[in-house]
């Protein structure tokens, strides 16, 4: 029995009928060399690989009244085939065509009376043209890095699967009112200590604030609530808008190489940037002030990489969508981004929340929630942007070679659209969730994504002659 921490709550307390917090990735496969992949055969293998993460017989128990945060317990009741679904679709299996399955595979929100996942394997007619995997995991069982390795769990770096130590998984009971009133009785003894420690961390946090208030370092640094309004920061529906683009990730790099000490990240949230501005600008809600992006940082120690749960700060990064020149934009991106970087070391406020009492973010996320205070206040930001590196060398599901690969992430009520950027091989993916309220226009923002890399590569790299992307209908998997 393991407790969630404060901030894997959190996204429990966000969710609503029409914000499921899952998060959660598009896998395209070939078809393996041995023959065709069948449901059964897929069944198969996911069901060898549950022991290579808790999340898949996890489920959560539910203390009454705010007396504690949930608890995973191993699911007594765990059954496989709740879990898995399957389609078989007409067109040939690519990003483009499984968009409108996608947008109403991650509109469902996850039954929280069982473990929070749900997978669906979709194939053709015809077995060579390989195969794909939808996955949807709850927000609260992981984060961006934890997900990568529940990933690389399911898959090999080889054909051949690797073999897979015994399953020594024991199902638990749910604790009662009994065993958790125990637990916090016995977890009080430490309740004066930990408010010490959150009175010297807050206390701590204010005086970095105004430190670098008074030395001037926070000038220019964009803040929550004090993003313009655009069409992306409207109330959401249940409904859900999902595509992803597949961009040359050697062309990224190129690009990142023309400026001393820019990274890919600085690269990639150009090219959001190139793409949100132009959309905007022609549905003309392009605001004078930039737009601002939130990026969530991972602050795993490597040791760590493989635990569930979610351990992640966030950063502002103003998008300089009001600079019409791409590379100055670029430019300034790369500033910003330093600048929140040098502020997410120096002011962790993210650290304050697991001191705080259980009952405190529960309720005030509930109260923010149910209130529709996100819809009375200014946006917190305009979007999210997060990036995972992913591997660069070949994945396989039993022998089935991964050929590429989207990612999702939830949309609230104000914060209308994320985007999920994710690296596999020599490909970037930049996958956007949304909803019709918040991009009415979907394959003209896809299109802008594409165009704006094109763009930055002609300003950046003369000397190559950018290749003008093919239509989304013929785009390669």
């Amino acid at each position: 029995m393991q407790s969630l921490t404060n901030l894997d709550t959190s996204f429990l307390h966000l969710e609503k009928d029409s914000t499921p917090m899952h998060v959660g990735g598009v896998m395209l496969f070939a078809a393996p060399a041995d023959g065709a992949m069948t449901f059964d055969r897929f069944r198969r293998h996911v069901g060898a690989r549950l022991q290579t993460a808790r999340v898949f017989r996890q489920r959560l128990h539910t203390p009454p009244a705010l007396l504690a945060n949930p608890v995973w317990i191993e699911d007594p009741d765990f059954r496989l085939d709740n879990h898995l679904r399957r389609r078989t679709i007409n067109d040939p299996l690519t990003h483009k065509s499984l968009e409108s399955l996608c947008s109403k595979f991650f509109s469902t929100p996850l039954r929280r009376d069982q473990p929070l996942w749900e997978m669906m394997f979709v194939r053709t007619a015809d077995a060579a043209d390989g195969f794909a995997m939808l996955l949807k995991v709850h927000h609260c069982a992981l984060d961006g890095v934890s997900a990568e390795a529940v990933i690389t769990g399911l898959l090999d770096f080889t054909p051949e699967p690797r073999p897979m130590t015994a399953d020594t998984w024991q199902a638990e009971k749910a604790p009662t009112v009994r065993d958790v009133a125990q637990r916090q009785l016995a977890a009080a003894k430490d309740a004066p200590a930990r408010l010490t420690t959150l009175l010297r961390s807050t206390a701590d946090i204010a005086g970095r604030i105004a430190l670098r208030t008074l030395t001037g370092k926070d000038q220019g640094i964009p803040h929550y609530f004090m993003a313009p309004r655009t069409d992306f920061n409207r109330p959401v529906s249940a409904d859900r808008c999902y595509f992803s683009v597949q961009l040359s990730l050697t062309t990224v790099k190129e690009i990142k190489n023309t400026q001393p000490g820019f990274t890919v990240n600085d690269v990639v949230l150009a090219i959001c940037a190139g793409a949100t501005r132009r959309y905007l600008q022609e549905v003309g809600n392009l605001p004078d002030a930039s737009l601002v992006a939130m990026a969530p940082v991972s602050r795993r120690a490597d040791t760590e990489k493989g635990l569930a749960g979610n351990k992640v700060s966030s950063m502002l990064i103003r998008l300089a969508t009001d600079i019409d020149d791409p590379v100055q934009r670029l430019r300034a991106i790369h500033a910003s981004a330093q600048h929140a970087k040098d502020y997410n070391r120096d002011v962790p406020v993210d650290r304050l929340m697991d001191l705080l009492p259980s009952a405190g973010p529960a309720v005030a996320l509930n109260a923010y929630s149910r209130l529709h205070l996100s819809r009375r206040l200014p946006p917190m930001f305009n979007m999210v942007i997060t990036n995972v590196p992913g591997s660069p060398l070949p994945l396989y599901l039993d022998g089935a070679m991964l050929r590429s690969i989207g990612g999702m992430a939830g949309i609230y009520d104000n914060t209308g659209l994320t985007l999920v950027v994710m690296s596999y091989l020599d490909k970037l993916s930049i996958s956007v969730t949304s909803s019709p309220e918040s991009v009415q226009q979907p394959e003209r923002l896809a299109q802008y994504l594409e165009e704006a890399l094109t763009e930055m590569a002609k300003a950046v790299l003369p000397e190559k002659a950018a290749a003008k992307p093919a239509a989304r209908q013929a785009q390669p998997a």
